[in-house]
């Protein structure tokens, strides 16, 4: 597992930081690392991350061409 401060935050005590897995043996559950708390998937929240990358990317891509 890897600590991460991620820019979301424990639906039970609001921490903003998460223990992730890092090999495939692991459970692969995004947990709070203040409480433990189960957060979500790691696949999830991979599929999440792609999506709000792909979005920022087509967003300053339209801001380039308006520019132009």
């Amino acid at each position: 597992m890897i600590r991460v401060t991620l820019d979301l935050t424990c639906s039970i005590c609001d921490h903003d930081q998460f223990f992730l897995p890092i090999r495939a043996e692991e459970r692969q559950q995004v947990r709070c690392a203040n409480c433990a708390a189960f957060k979500c998937y790691s696949a999830d929240l991979e599929k999440a991350m792609i999506t709000l990358s792909r979005d920022r990317k087509r967003r300053c891509g339209h801001g380039h061409a308006n520019a132009a």
